[in-house]
C-alpha cells in the first residue's frame, strides 16, 4: 500500500513537471542570478538543504518529479547504475555550477528576492524545459536506474550535504535500520533498490548509510523478514539509536 501511495504521488508530480520544473529549473536560476535576483529556485534548493537535516533525502524518494521521469525511463533500461566514481560526477559539476551562480550574486549586488521571477511561460522557458527533460530521460534510457540522481542532479548534493552536517552535529534524522540477524540474503532489497545499492550486504554488516539512498522504502517493504526498519535517529559509530 505505501508503495502504490509513492509511485502515485511521484505520478501526479510528473503531470505537473512542466510547471514544477520554473522552480527546480538548474538553468532559470542562472538566468535569474545573471539579473541580481534570488529567485524561487534559489529558495527551494535552500528549502531542501534544511528539511535534509531531519528528512534525509526523502524528497528523491517520494516528490522529485525528475525521479518520477526516471522511473519511467527504467521500465526500458532497468541497468543497476551506481558506482563511486559515477556518483562523484554530479559534485563537481555542482560546485561548478553553484560557485558560477554565487559568483553572479556578487557582481550584481544588491540582490532582490523573487520567488515568481522568470515564471512566465514562453517559448524559451518550453525550450529549456524540453532540454532538460529530454536529458534527464535520454540519459536513464542510456544509463539505467534513476542514472541522472547518481550522476548529474544538481540537487541531491543540497541534501547529502545536509545529510553530513546533521551527523557532525548529531542531529536525529530520517534513516535505514537493519537487523542482520533477521536477514536471510534473499536479495529481494537489491532487486527493488531503484537506486542500485547493494542493500543485503549493508544490511549483513547491521548498518545502512549510503548517500545514494533516497529513503523510498522499497527494500523496508520488500523484505520478507522485516530486517529493515525506518525512523529518526541520530548517527553513532557502527550503529543508529
Amino acid at each position: 500500500m505505501r508503495q502504490r501511495v509513492r509511485k502515485g504521488i511521484l505520478a501526479f508530480l510528473a503531470l505537473l513537471f512542466p510547471l514544477l520544473f520554473l522552480f527546480l529549473s538548474p538553468f532559470i536560476i542562472v538566468l535569474s542570478a545573471m539579473g541580481g535576483v534570488i529567485n524561487g529556485s534559489a529558495i527551494i534548493f535552500a528549502m531542501l538543504f534544511l528539511l535534509s537535516l531531519v528528512g534525509s533525502r526523502l524528497f528523491c524518494g517520494w516528490l522529485c518529479p525528475g525521479g518520477a521521469v526516471q522511473d519511467t525511463a527504467s521500465n526500458a533500461n532497468d541497468k543497476p547504475w551506481n558506482s563511486s566514481w559515477k556518483n562523484a560526477w554530479k559534485y563537481i559539476i555542482w560546485i561548478i555550477w553553484l560557485s558560477f551562480i554565487i559568483l553572479l550574486w556578487i557582481m550584481h549586488k544588491p540582490l532582490k528576492v523573487n520567488f515568481f521571477y522568470m515564471t512566465g511561460i514562453n517559448i524559451y522557458i518550453v525550450i529549456i524545459y524540453f532540454i532538460v527533460v529530454s536529458l534527464i530521460y535520454g540519459f536513464t534510457i542510456a544509463t539505467g536506474k534513476r542514472g541522472m540522481c547518481h550522476s548529474l542532479c544538481w540537487m541531491a548534493p543540497f541534501m547529502v550535504i545536509g545529510e553530513k552536517i546533521a551527523d557532525f552535529l548529531h542531529i536525529p534524522r530520517f534513516r535505514l535500520k537493519a537487523d542482520s540477524k533477521a536477514c536471510i540474503s534473499c536479495g529481494k532489497c537489491n532487486k527493488r533498490c531503484p537506486m542500485s545499492l547493494d542493500v543485503c550486504e549493508m544490511v549483513k554488516k547491521g548498518l545502512i548509510g549510503s548517500t545514494e539512498c533516497i529513503g523510498c522504502l522499497e527494500c523496508v517493504d520488500t523484505c520478507p523478514k522485516n530486517a529493515i526498519s525506518f525512523g529518526i535517529s541520530r548517527k553513532t559509530k557502527g550503529r543508529t539509536k
